[in-house]
């Protein structure tokens, strides 16, 4: 049976009622918001339906359509015209035309008075028993706040009128607070335009994901004297502060391929980013290593973002609100780092009154979560969840016959506990607890070189957000987060067992000084007890011969305890000198007590729209100074002796966005990063190997990427980065590319909704090998009787390429009270052995690639919500 049905529910519908002023108002003559001619409108009610023919060739091949259409609705409810907005053809378009032309409508009204209108309608044509109707697209909901520019009162009354493509889709007019919402949108961008009696009106575009959920302010001038207006820029979401920043909707986290839906792993798909070693779980940003760029849930610093094996991040999904990632030339409110930035938002609870939950299992792990209200306790509600890794059950016969060097599995569990209230309109407060527990299982004890190996990482902590307007100019936010880690590792002889306890505290206070100028003050500061015992293997710095094996080499007894006391105070003052123009100055004061050292880091960047509107143009740019202290790994290696500064990084971007329709946008970055006072280890004119400040290098390059934004079908992008990063060790030394170098790193995925509860997406990375120093022959040591290696010039060498094809297939059945899923997610399809490594014969004069991933993995999954 074939079937074509149209949909207008607000679930689904694309826009409503393009409705003209009523006869009875007067041309010319002042509105008041909210009086009778500026009443809400009222959409049309299609009470006569008639189905379309099919198309008997579209039959025959086993096409589906959906074709949107563009209906001219008068007065009396008769369609006077249905053009098609994108032509589908196979007999579609003619046939969703014909019948539509029949259609009988309860016609738009505003107010009492029933008034002409256009709607974009649209007619699906579908093979299978399946009504249109029960299929729900995602949807998308915008809300705001209108305020009296200068006073920043709220604004009752005001009008705020949505298009999409010149058809009215809603009208709404906020309330005594200022507020509205319009609900159900579907994904895509939309015009509005925000008038009321007395103010200047407002124009703006705003784009929707799907299932977003889009929070803007918008601010009116009053109008002065003969209607002169004070100049004013407005902005719906907060101004950016960085030159580029990346964010991925809530569908496209969990729906990358090859991610098993984990949103953190997501981001190894954006422009910038390196492809990890196998395995790791680790992120390398634009040619710096992974302790450059540091990871913030919700203001808290996790020192591992992902699980032992990266299979999976420490934080789940469904608790995100958002991933803000800033590959360089971020905001002063973040600092300690030379690479990037990830600053995760987790969402507020739902308040609805009901209790939701979730359970999943994949070849991954297995979770749960549940959510509601605090039982008792009035105004409260609670989101908890907990998930148990399960890798080491299947991974053991997987690589047994496999060409690997994958010798243990990780073991994890995470768990998270976070409650929040809206203590009111103004304030917001969250509590809460996470912690994760890493461990691993020896697969190989023979190639497990040394024999045992045990490992334990185990973070538990306390996070609080709270936020508070305190009065139309002033914002404040305050986060506190606290977490004991512990760490514990041993092969054979080597032991490292470590207990600290990391306290974060920030605040930042914004005040916006009038209608263009914002100023952002605050304070980070980190505070982090430790207490250290080890037998590790000396560092023998970069350019150190092979000594053999590192259970072999001399190791060092270490029985340490300190403070890391890091305070930081900044200011940042946000300028829109025009519409066109946004320019974000300020400057970061940084003070590491270990080495006694104030930094001072002065940053700019500016945003020039040169097309404003539809299609937009921006030219964008900054440049700025970041600094990064020593390490955990250098304050127990230094001696007392050593005087040690902070690393730094000079940062130059210049870039351009250009959207090219309504849902495609690309955009072109290059970047120049200098380095100095890189940490390297060398010995000293005495002779004795020490730390020291000689290391410099540079990273420079381009980033591409062309982006589908989400939409009720598709979304996808095209990414690709081209860069070269180098390093100077020590004086006098030649430069020489840096161990994680990836020259091209270029990804391409897409995830499409079929229909019918299907969507299929696949990803397809091609990175170029990391470098490595080859032997150039071997001699024998009778110290531990086996040859060493003769090494060649550092990095001289490149492994093979890495590229891997992933593919996803999920599949959704909605019922009346709970919904559940299912996915595969084919990791590796083609079972590509990517090397990670050289392994060399015992004499050092073969070599041959390993790999050190995954062979093909079929990840099957199930989910259930309610």
């Amino acid at each position: 049976m074939v079937g074509a049905r149209g949909r207008i529910r607000w679930v689904t519908v694309l826009a409503v009622a393009l409705a003209a002023a009523p006869a009875s108002a007067q041309e010319g003559a002042p509105t008041q918001a909210g009086s009778p001619s500026e009443q809400a409108v009222t959409p049309p009610k299609l009470v006569q339906f008639v189905e379309a023919e099919y198309p008997a060739g579209a039959v025959a091949a086993g096409l589906e359509a959906d074709v949107d259409l563009v209906l001219s609705i008068d007065a009396d409810g008769r369609v006077t015209a249905a053009d098609v907005a994108e032509p589908r053809g196979h007999g579609f378009d003619d046939a969703a035309q014909a019948a539509a032309l029949a259609f009988r409508f309860e016609p738009a009204r505003r107010g009492d008075q029933p008034v002409a209108s256009k709607i974009l309608y649209r007619y699906s044509f579908h093979l299978d028993h399946e009504p249109a109707e029960a299929r729900a697209l995602p949807v998308a909901v915008l809300r705001g706040r209108v305020e009296v520019s200068g006073g920043d009162s709220p604004l009752a009354g005001a009008r705020i009128v949505i298009r999409r493509d010149e058809a009215l889709v809603r009208e709404v007019v906020s309330d005594a607070a200022g507020s509205w919402e319009a609900k159900d949108l579907a994904p895509g961008r939309y015009q509005l335009t925000v008038s009321a009696a007395g103010f200047e009106d407002y124009s703006v575009s705003e784009t929707l994901g799907a299932d977003e959920e889009v929070s803007v302010e918008y601010r009116l001038v009053a109008v002065v004297g003969d209607g002169d207006a004070t100049t004013i820029v407005v902005h719906g979401e907060r101004p950016a502060r960085e030159v580029t920043r990346r964010t991925i909707t809530r569908r496209e986290m969990s729906r990358v391929p090859g991610t098993s839906g984990d949103a953190l792993r997501s981001l190894q798909n954006l422009p910038g980013v390196a492809r990890p070693p196998s395995l790791s779980g680790v992120l390398m940003v634009r040619g710096t290593p992974p302790t450059s760029t540091p990871v913030f849930i919700e203001g808290m610093f996790l020192p591992n973002v992902y699980h032992l094996g990266g299979l999976s991040s420490v934080i789940p999904t469904e608790l995100m609100e958002e991933i803000n990632f800033y590959p360089g030339n971020y905001s002063v409110r973040f600092g300690r780092g030379l690479g990037g930035i990830v600053d995760v938002a987790l969402r507020k609870t739902r308040d609805d009154g009901d209790y939701h939950g979730l359970a999943q299992i994949d070849l991954i792990d297995a979770r749960a979560m549940l959510e509601g209200p605090v039982p008792l306790v009035d105004g409260w509600n609670f989101v908890a969840g907990f998930r148990r890794s399960h890798v080491d059950a299947w991974l053991v016969p997987l690589v047994d016959n496999e060409d690997t060097s994958i010798v243990a599995a990780p073991v994890y569990y995470d768990y998270q506990l976070f409650a929040d209230k809206r203590l009111s309109k103004d304030s917001y407060l969250r509590v809460g607890f996470l912690g994760y527990d890493d461990r691993v299982r020896i697969i190989d004890r023979v190639a497990a070189e040394g024999g045992e190996l045990d490992s334990i990482d185990n973070i538990n902590g306390f996070g609080s957000l709270y936020t508070h307007r305190i009065s139309d100019e002033l914002f404040l936010e305050v986060n506190l987060t606290a977490a004991r880690l512990d760490q514990h590792f041993q092969l054979s002889t080597i032991l490292f067992d470590t207990v600290a306890y990391g306290s974060v505290a920030r605040a930042e206070v914004s005040y916006e000084m009038w209608p263009n100028a914002t100023l952002v003050t605050g304070l980070d500061v980190l505070v982090a007890p430790y207490e250290t015992h080890a037998q590790i293997p000396e560092d023998p710095g970069p350019s150190a011969p092979d000594i053999g094996s590192f259970v072999t080499t001399p190791t060092r007894s270490i029985d340490d305890r300190g403070t890391f006391f890091q305070p930081a105070i900044f200011a940042e003052m946000q300028m829109a000198p025009s519409r066109r123009w946004h320019v974000v100055s300020g400057v970061r004061l940084d003070y590491t007590h270990g080495i006694q050292h104030f930094d001072v880091s002065p940053r700019m960047s500016a945003r020039y729209d040169i097309v404003q509107g539809f299609p937009r143009t921006t030219l964008k740019g900054g440049s700025g100074y970041f600094f990064q202290p020593p390490g955990f790994d250098v304050e127990l290696f230094k001696d007392d002796q050593t005087e040690l500064r902070t690393m730094r990084s000079w940062q130059n971007t210049l870039g351009v966005e250009q959207e090219l329709s309504q849902q495609v946008e690309l955009s072109a970055e290059g970047f120049y990063n200098v380095l100095d006072d890189l940490i390297s280890r060398g010995p000293d004119t005495t002779g004795v190997l020490r730390y020291n400040n000689q290391g410099e290098g540079r990273v420079y390059g381009a980033e591409f990427m062309l982006r589908y934004r989400a939409d009720e079908r598709f979304f996808g992008w095209l990414a690709y980065t081209l860069s070269r990063s180098e390093r100077t060790w020590a004086d006098g030394e030649p430069s020489q590319v840096f161990g994680l170098d990836q020259t091209h790193i270029f990804t391409i995925l897409g995830s499409y909704v079929l229909g019918a509860g299907w969507e299929l997406g696949a990803r397809f990375r091609y990175v170029s090998g990391n470098p490595y120093t080859p032997c150039e022959g071997g001699i024998f040591s009778s110290t531990s009787t086996s040859y060493l290696c003769v090494n060649g010039p550092n990095n001289s060498g490149r492994l093979p390429p890495f590229h891997q094809l992933d593919i996803r297939v999920d599949k959704t059945w909605e019922f009346e009270s709970f919904e559940l899923g299912a996915y595969l997610d084919l990791i590796n399809a083609y079972n590509r052995q990517n090397p990670d490594f050289m392994d060399y014969s015992y004499d050092k004069t073969e070599s041959r690639p390993v790999s050190g991933s995954l062979p093909i993995v079929p990840s099957l999954g199930i989910r259930g919500e309610f």
